[in-house]
């Protein structure tokens, strides 16, 4: 998450947990109990489900509540009314996309099912119940010097929080920076850098398909778009992620009991987002009648997000699927209360929302909406944005429905329920199956793929429905024994409807096919190498044509011999105290910009800042799979000719350039001495407080990884962001399955549980999850702290 407070002075915290052994709480109906084990990781034992809400409720408020507060604003955009107008531009662009009243108006409906309406309520009453005694014994001390204090938590918190989240890892500008670069470079060289189907990719769901993807067809930007374009990316500056922060990818995999040793499948999953304190995270483990859950969730709702229960798992990563387009809207020439659609006038739907400012009078926003859905620009021409989440999603249903999934079916139609974002969810159960399922809301485009703002007055690029859900990519019992992915391309090329262009680089997704194929008699002891894997499939496939390259030019500079010595003997691996890694990605960070940044000015295309998709290994450059194709294999292409100089340049000559800049790059850093490069001593953990107070950051640690590696750490520097969830199942006997993040279950810098878990997480170790359903057998795994609840 974006450092929200970064003005605020030192602030004072609370020690929110309470430190009684018996906790009165009305709103239970039997007597309950929690077992906090040593990292406060909570076990609820509860007679029902709803009581088991209401505890956890309890529990949130009791560890989180301020990050709860917080969250709740950004999805709702309500940041300004606390922090000013700084915020403002956050908010607005919350309302345009009316994240809170769709949330409302599904939770109002009839459409919602009445046990999942009875545990959000119950979850809500424990939060407030929690609020309650605080405004008899204080609030938090942080509410004081913000100057306000929460009000009443609601199911609707809980669902808009959800639907943020989806739109954290959906909502995209994208299509708005392509259609600047199809205008400036064309269709032809736009498609031959970013094209549907990349070399060397491997897909998640292999499936036998007799052709190739469609053309893209109908990439034309309307003439003079750019300037509309640029003014509705603007829209987007200012808006605060939360798991994007980093730009991570994320990794799940399962094999099936042919290559475990206990001859029953393991799961393993690791979202990667953006790091904070407290964590975006929070783990507990639910046990109702003997029913058990366990894993980690969001502090806004009682269900686990990835997890598993007595017979089966489930883990997550960001299909990453395009599930957003923009369209330019044609206004009425004289009446500006109407646009044009199919040949009719249509009048705009407007919105008015109320933003309240801190010190500020309120701002009034009026939004228009048009079929495609609201107008995020209307400098230099309307920009609509037509999203999968404008209407109503029931994400939060979906986990609630796996949570309390018996088998593959059940959790089946439970992964039926996604909207947003897309997701790729990796399954495994006690009865031996896996399975992996592109879950989610694909519109289906009546004509062309969205990669670019079109025509919205025509029609003719209009939605008319989504992939059936029974269409969307799935293996189960796959014959390779193993099912897994790294955010790469869903389904072979040819699948029939178009998914997106917006996928993770493949080099993740290529090491863990590597791994998965040759792993074999696995325990979770021998999984977690796997999970924690720091090999560089990049570099593996640069690096041996870089070297030779500068290796002919016989460099004679004594510094620069010592750092081709170094990375030709580096073994890949982003770890230890070789300088291999971060001479690699210096090099090869100002190789790929030898290659394409002359490109840009040449053509006319301004930069901007960030990267397309979802990864910050993207940059606004071509796809890394087009840059290893023609590297490897057209060394002589025309993209490697520079064209800001008059000779003609090679590959080699655009490659032994950029080996002298990280040279001298890397020389400025560290002088001569090569011992100052190593990866363990710049490759370091620093997590930042949401607070904005340096005082409550924590890190230091030496971490493994780079950008490029399935555990990932950062192109030689701090480590913000990576694994956030770190999960591992064997189903002979889920009891022991185990799990970390980087943090700790408290909100509070003070509490000795508020970073407790970095340390493990740094070295790639893990907690026990303890799912154990009866609490004399748990107590005997350890060392827990009872507290019992009483109506």
């Amino acid at each position: 998450m974006k450092s929200l407070f970064w003005m605020l002075p030192l602030l004072a915290w609370c020690v929110c947990h309470t430190a009684a052994d018996d906790v009165s709480l009305s709103i239970l109906d039997k007597p309950a109990s929690v077992q906090h084990d040593e990292f406060g990781i909570p076990h609820v034992f509860a007679a029902n489900r709803l009581d088991g809400a209401r505890i956890i409720g309890w529990l949130h408020a009791s560890d989180r509540l301020w990050q709860m507060d917080l969250l709740r604003r950004q999805a709702s955009g309500t940041v300004a009314e606390v922090f000013g107008r700084d915020r403002l531009k956050h908010d607005i662009l919350m309302r345009r996309l009316g994240l809170r009243r769709t949330s409302k108006a599904w939770w109002i409906s009839d459409r919602v099912p009445s046990e999942f309406r009875a545990e959000l309520q119950a979850y809500a009453d424990g939060v407030n119940a929690r609020m309650e005694q605080f405004k008899k014994i204080g609030w938090p001390a942080i509410f004081k010097d913000l100057g306000y204090t929460p009000g009443p938590w609601s199911p609707v918190d809980s669902i808009v929080f959800t639907k943020y989240m989806g739109w954290d890892q959906s909502g995209t500008d994208a299509d708005l920076w392509f259609g600047t670069v199809v205008e400036k470079l064309g269709v032809r060289a736009a498609e031959e850098l970013w094209p549907l189907d990349r070399p060397y990719e491997i897909p998640t769901v292999r499936q036998q398909h007799n052709r190739k993807s469609p053309p893209t067809g109908a990439m034309h930007p309307l003439p003079g778009c750019e300037d509309a374009f640029a003014a509705a990316l603007e829209s987007f500056d200012g808006v605060e992620w939360l798991g994007r922060g980093m730009a991570f990818g994320s990794n799940n995999w399962a094999i099936d009991g042919s290559k475990t040793r206990s001859g029953k499948p393991i799961l393993c999953s690791d979202p990667h987002l953006g790091f904070d304190l407290p964590s975006l995270w929070y783990a507990w483990h639910l046990s109702v009648n003997g029913r058990n859950i366990t894993g980690a969730g969001f502090p806004t709702a009682p269900y686990i997000v990835i997890g598993h229960n007595d017979r089966l798992g489930w883990g997550i990563t960001n299909m990453q699927a395009d599930v957003m387009d923009y369209f330019i809207e044609e206004p009425h020439p004289k009446d500006p209360k109407l646009y044009r659609h199919r040949g009719e006038w249509k009048e705009f739907h407007r919105v008015e929302e109320t933003i309240q400012i801190k010190g500020e009078s309120a701002h009034i926003e009026s939004i228009d909406y048009t079929v495609h859905g609201p107008i995020i620009s209307s400098n230099e021409g309307l920009v609509a944005a037509q999203w999968t989440g404008l209407g109503e999603t029931r994400d939060g249903l979906a986990i609630w429905m796996m949570n309390r999934a018996n088998n593959l079916s059940e959790a089946l139609a439970g992964f039926d329920q996604i909207v947003i974002p897309t997701l790729s969810m990796a399954y495994a159960d006690a009865d031996g199956n896996i399975a992996i399922h592109a879950c989610g809301a694909i519109p289906l485009r009546m004509r062309g793929q969205g990669r670019i703002p079109m025509d919205g007055a025509s029609g003719e690029f209009d939605w008319r429905g989504f992939i059936p859900r029974r269409s969307l990519p799935l293996a189960v019992n796959p014959p390779r024994h193993y099912v897994g992915s790294a955010n790469g391309r869903p389904a072979s090329i040819g699948y029939p409807h178009h998914l997106g262009w917006m996928w993770d680089s493949s080099y993740r997704t290529r090491r863990m096919h590597q791994l998965l194929t040759n792993c074999d008699d696995m325990t979770i002891e021998k999984m977690i190498p796997l999970q924690n894997d720091a090999y560089d499939k990049a570099a593996e496939r640069f690096l041996p044509t870089l070297l030779a390259a500068v290796k002919k030019n016989k460099p004679q500079d004594p510094f620069e011999r010592e750092l081709l010595a170094a990375v030709a003997s580096w073994d890949y691996r982003a770890k230890g105290d070789s300088a291999g890694p971060l001479i690699w990605l210096r090099w090869f960070q100002h190789y790929r910009a030898g290659v394409w940044n002359d490109e840009w000015p040449a053509r006319g295309l301004s930069e901007r800042g960030g990267s397309w998709g979802y990864t910050g290994n993207n940059r606004r450059q071509p796809m890394l799979e087009v840059l290893e194709y023609i590297t490897r294999e057209h060394p002589n292409s025309e993209w490697f000719n520079d064209q800001a100089t008059a000779e003609r340049e090679s590959r080699d000559d655009i490659i032994v350039r950029a080996f002298h800049k990280a040279a001298a790059e890397l020389q400025q850093r560290a002088g001569n001495r090569l011992d100052a490069l190593i990866w363990n001593k710049i490759n370091k953990l620093h997590i930042g407080s949401i607070s904005g107070n340096a005082d409550w950051d924590r890190g230091g640690h030496s971490v493994p990884g780079d950008s490029f590696t399935l555990n990932p750490g950062s192109g030689g520097g701090r480590v913000g962001g990576g694994a956030s969830w770190r999960m591992i199942v064997d189903f002979a006997n889920p009891s022991r399955s185990i799990g970390i993040y980087p943090g700790g279950q408290s909100g509070d810098p003070d509490d000795p549980h508020y970073a407790d878990l970095i340390p493990l997480w740094a070295q790639n170790k893990y907690a026990p999850l303890n799912m154990v359903g009866h609490q004399t057998k748990l107590k005997k795994r350890g060392k827990f702290k009872s507290t019992r609840f009483t109506p």
